[in-house]
């Protein structure tokens, strides 16, 4: 009887070891397949981000500062070794999402400097011609700022590239120069006085059709005529 029992208790002891081991195999799978979801999309992010690097590089001068190029290398580096040992390894992963998320922060400044540098003049411009055709310009304006703040999406980029392009021969299809342009600036101020007609910005807003939409008023005192 006292064997039985033995054997019984042996047995349930066992059957209690099988089941934990189960359980840790269980629970062990469960947390590498969250890592290595997290190791997917990190490697996704990252390629995402060299491509909209190489994209503003070549079509933008975007040029990035020597640290952090470095701190590029050294994070495809880390990239490679979160998995020397055939899984995502925690402690890795957690250095390479952390470096990533930095980078990212610092090429968000780099690149805010850049954008204006890229469109201050056009954006300005724009601006000075909105009456003109303000569906096109309003179009422009929604494009370009499409890549005002840096990301990893190539296809913002290429949006705000196309329409610094389209922005560029607008404003060149004008014929503008500084002197239209200080005249637009005061019409849309509501201060473009008879003194700012001259024969230049006359014979400009003829051969723009643009004549018989530019109303000058009188103004004085507290009457306006």
């Amino acid at each position: 009887m006292m064997g039985m029992m033995i054997d019984v208790l042996s047995k349930k002891i066992k059957d209690m070891k099988e089941l934990r081991q189960r359980e840790e195999r269980r629970d062990n799978k469960v947390a590498q397949d969250a890592l290595d979801l997290r190791y997917k999309s990190l490697t996704t992010q990252i390629h995402s981000l060299m491509a909209a690097l190489q994209y503003t590089k070549e079509n933008m001068q975007f040029q990035l500062s020597d640290t952090i190029l470095s701190d590029l290398e050294k994070l495809l580096t880390e990239q490679k070794a979160v998995i020397r040992s055939g899984f995502a390894e925690k402690d890795a992963i957690n250095q390479a999402e952390t470096d990533f998320k930095n980078i990212q922060q610092s090429i968000k400044k780099e690149w805010s400097k850049q954008y204006l540098t890229l469109t201050n003049a056009t954006i300005s411009t724009l601006q000075v011609i909105s009456g003109i055709d303000s569906e096109h310009v309003s179009k422009c304006m929604e494009g370009i700022a499409k890549g005002s703040v840096w990301t990893s999406s190539i296809g913002d980029f290429k949006t705000m590239d196309h329409n610094l392009s389209e922005a560029k021969t607008l404003i060149n299809g004008l014929g503008l120069d500084s002197h239209i342009i200080a005249f637009l600036q005061k019409m849309n101020n509501g201060k473009a006085t008879v003194m700012d007609l001259d024969d230049n910005v006359l014979r400009w807003l003829k051969e723009e059709s643009l004549d018989k939409r530019v109303k000058l008023s009188f103004t004085g005192g507290s009457k306006k005529y």
